[in-house]
């Protein structure tokens, strides 16, 4: 990522967090796990990351790692899509074999980081339905 794209992330995520303070969330003490950014309480009383948009309540250390292994699958996930992306838009100029070589292991990369995303998404799944049922 290079400083110009951060900037602008960092200023995206600001204008998130103003949104949130302006249309009545609370900002938390506690911090987002994955990223670090403050938490906000929404008035529907859930709480949410405002760079990842998601909801996060964790209880105990194990969810944390949960959490946070999520959160980073999700990032590979992310930047994976940006460099293939960028990949086939180098290739659509000219035939590239170093290319197609970098573009054959980020699709990799891709498919791992699913798997594992969709592994993650079933532990917990299966962990939900086991915990209503006690």
């Amino acid at each position: 990522m290079t400083p110009l794209d951060r900037r602008e992330r960092e200023k995206h995520v600001i204008k998130q967090m103003a949104d949130l303070l302006r249309a009545g969330a609370a900002m938390l003490a506690e911090r987002c796990p994955v990223c670090g950014l403050p938490l906000f309480r929404l008035r529907s009383g859930e709480i949410i990351c405002p760079q990842h948009g998601r909801v996060f309540v964790v209880r105990s250390e194990s969810e944390y790692r949960k959490v946070s292994a999520q959160g980073v699958l999700e990032e590979l996930e992310e930047l994976a899509t940006k460099k293939i992306s960028e990949l086939i838009y180098k290739l659509e100029k000219g035939y590239d074999r170093e290319a197609i070589s970098e573009l054959r292991e980020w699709l990799n990369i891709l498919e791992q980081v699913e798997r594992l995303i969709t592994v993650l998404d079933y532990q917990k799944k299966r962990s939900e339905s086991t915990s209503r049922r006690t």
